[in-house]
């Protein structure tokens, strides 16, 4: 590796440094912004987080954030997927008329068989 390359090397290391360094600074200025307007849009007449993120956040069906989060609610929406989805995507995949062949149960060997299957052979 020549010195041109470690030189690059050296510079690239000390430019991704400083993006993740502005980068976290940015996201903590956000956060700063985003814990401001929670506590202050209450008392200025403001519409809250989860009234904004109802309006402009994706359709939850009608439904705030603060009723998808409840975790009665979300279990109840688990189980309804969970039964309604797998056991009709599984009885749909059956025939409910046509019968699996039945293989004939082993028969057991006669007393006389057996006891000549476990005596020892002479020689």
């Amino acid at each position: 590796m020549s010195w041109l390359g470690l030189v690059l090397l050296v510079l690239g290391a000390y430019l991704a440094f400083k993006l993740v360094g502005a980068l976290l600074k940015i996201l903590m200025f956000v956060l700063a912004l985003v814990g401001a307007y929670w506590f202050l849009a209450p008392h200025l007449g403001w519409p809250t987080i989860s009234e904004l993120f109802y309006v402009l956040g994706p359709d939850f069906g009608g439904r705030r954030i603060e009723e998808l989060a409840d975790p009665a609610e979300l279990a109840r929406q688990a189980k309804q997927r969970m039964v309604d989805g797998v056991v009709d995507g599984v009885m749909g995949q059956f025939d409910p008329k046509a019968q699996p062949p039945v293989e004939a149960l082993p028969e057991p060997l006669p007393e006389a068989d057996a006891v000549q299957r476990d005596a020892p052979a002479a020689e």
